[in-house]
């Protein structure tokens, strides 16, 4: 009974706490503090990012070597001249933006979005955030990503996509008697072709601070906020029925937001989708690996599965665009129950040993964001790759043994189809596979992102108070790769395929990569590659004997 009671109390105070956190937050959102800087202060930021870079980054000298793109210390002095001379707050930012997208351009990338800060803000109340930021620390730097919507980004009123055709619209649009349809080409923008009107915005716009092309500007088209003045383009357009017409299109202020379809927008009832293709092909959709889905999800594959009694040959789980989540959704959703007996596999991360020696306690934070303690089996360090000066660097080998959960109905073939949309932990998932040969990957190469050793974390610049994500983890691939500058290649590389925008059976059974693996010999291509060797078996008479596919 007194334990009940303390448990009873540790709830409403827990609530409490929760109250008096939102109190805080709606009484200081209209109090929003702008920051004064000065020119000394903003060089201080631009040197924090340098000093992190030169003393803990695993990637910076990586990506000037195989992405070409300008070394960071050496574009040091350049950027601190232009946060010196940055006319104000909006100008700085754009700065801090192009530098910081220098010393991030693998892995995880991130300006903190207000959301998050604000999740922070709150479980900063409870407990002390590892990364040391306060509560009232994450609540100023939401000014950043606010600053940022509303004078860096902007969207048209229509969803725009790129293929093999140029740019089209994804909607209809009116305004003011002018109708542009849905699928209509962009032929030009403000008198430039698509190509011209990019190479005019690296020049033109703040994009002039970036060091790299940018995917989602390459993507969307029109997105930014070109300065002064600027409230939208003006639009040649080639109709479908093949007519032009030329059009004033105003933008919106704010980032647009990725077109939702019904094969990529999840919710905790669509998040997992099970369809039967055919009599013998099975199919599973996972639009993202959330922890608020595993339960769920888990059982809706395992009834479907269930429902099939083992009548599938070959059965597709498809993670294209997969964002990520939790490695607990996959090792219990994906992996475990396909297992009859314990599998192994080793992991190889590396990190800068300045960082593991200055921050103990915050690399042992970061660890448990990624460690699935139960399957650790073993991790010791090991002499680093050909290249990396060992006194420098620490490389840690990671063995992983996975226990196999509550079995699936299936003994066929299991096939993974995959994108570069796949990142995080969808990638995790994506190297376990790699590593166990538990499936064949099919489709192309992966975003990567993977975690090997600890997660990435946050940092806050010390003078705006700016916070964005900071990675200090190197995942090496199986082939000596680099996870976050090359990703995961698949088993069989498919050539490139427009997503589904429904998941029916209809629309799934016209996808290409899908009416190969139906209708074509996959096993056959796949097995060309002998490293391939699958480590799940298949019952037969009460047996248990390898899977002869």
């Amino acid at each position: 009974m007194k334990n009940q009671n303390r448990n009873t109390h540790k709830k409403y105070f827990f609530i409490f706490c929760i109250i008096i956190g939102l109190l805080l937050f709606f009484i200081l959102t209209g109090c929003l503090t702008i920051p004064k800087l000065t020119p000394e202060d903003r060089k201080q930021d631009i040197q924090f990012l340098a000093d992190w870079a030169r003393d803990y980054s695993p990637f910076v000298e990586l990506n000037q070597k195989y992405k070409g793109l300008p070394g960071v210390i050496e574009m040091e002095p350049t950027y601190k001249k232009y946060a010196e001379q940055a006319q104000g707050n909006q100008e700085f930012l754009q700065v801090i933006l192009g530098y910081y997208d220098l010393i991030a351009a693998s892995g995880h990338e991130q300006l903190l979005p207000a959301t998050d800060l604000f999740a922070r803000e709150l479980h900063s109340l409870l407990s002390r955030d590892p990364s040391g930021i306060s509560f009232l620390q994450f609540h100023d730097a939401s000014y950043w990503p606010k600053l940022y919507e509303d004078s860096c980004v902007v969207h048209a009123p229509f969803g725009v996509l790129r293929g093999p055709g140029g740019y089209r619209t994804a909607d209809d649009w009116q305004s003011e008697g002018i109708s542009i349809p849905c699928g209509s080409r962009i032929v030009m923008v403000n008198g430039m072709t698509p190509s011209d009107y990019l190479q005019h915005l690296r020049a033109a716009s703040w994009l002039r601070y970036a060091p790299r092309d940018i995917d989602w500007l390459m993507k969307y088209l029109l997105v930014i906020n070109e300065g002064g003045a600027f409230s939208g383009w003006l639009l040649d357009v080639q109709m479908p029925d093949g007519s032009f017409l030329q059009a004033y299109v105003p933008c919106e202020n704010g980032s647009p937001q990725a077109r939702a379809t019904d094969f990529t927008e999840w919710s905790k009832h669509t998040n997992c989708v099970c369809l039967e293709l055919t009599k013998e092909v099975g199919y599973i959709r996972v639009k993202s690996m959330l922890s608020d889905f595993i339960k769920t999800d888990g059982g809706k594959i395992k009834r479907f599965l269930d429902k099939s009694d083992n009548g599938y040959r070959k059965l597709i789980i498809d993670i294209r665009d997969n964002p990520g989540g939790s490695p607990y959704y996959f090792y219990d959703n994906l992996i475990r129950p396909f297992l009859y007996q314990p599998t192994t596999y080793k992991q190889t991360a590396g990190l800068k040993r300045k960082f593991v020696a200055d921050f103990p306690a915050l690399v042992q934070n970061l660890r448990n964001g990624v460690s699935i303690w139960a399957w650790e089996t073993d991790i010791r360090e090991v002499p680093p790759p050909s290249g990396f000066d060992g006194n420098e660097w620490i490389f840690y080998e990671i063995t992983r043994t996975v226990q196999p959960g509550d079995r699936y109905r299936f003994h066929g073939q299991l096939y993974v189809l995959t994108n570069s949309g796949c990142f995080s932990a969808a990638e995790d998932y994506v190297t376990a596979i790699k590593r166990t040969r538990l499936a064949s990957l099919v489709g192309r190469t992966t975003g990567g992102g993977a975690a090997g050793y600890i997660a990435p974390f946050i940092g806050r610049l010390p003078a705006s108070g700016i916070i964005v994500v900071l990675e200090a983890d190197l995942v090496l691939n199986p082939d000596g790769t680099f996870d976050e500058l090359d990703g995961t290649k698949p088993d069989l590389e498919l050539a490139p395929c427009e997503l589904p925008e429904k998941v029916t059976k209809e629309e799934l059974l016209r996808d290409e990569w899908i009416r190969k693996i139906i209708e074509e010999s996959v096993e056959g291509d796949i097995a060309a590659d002998d490293s391939i060797q699958n480590v799940w078996s298949v019952e037969t008479n009460g047996e248990r004997k390898e899977n002869p596919n």
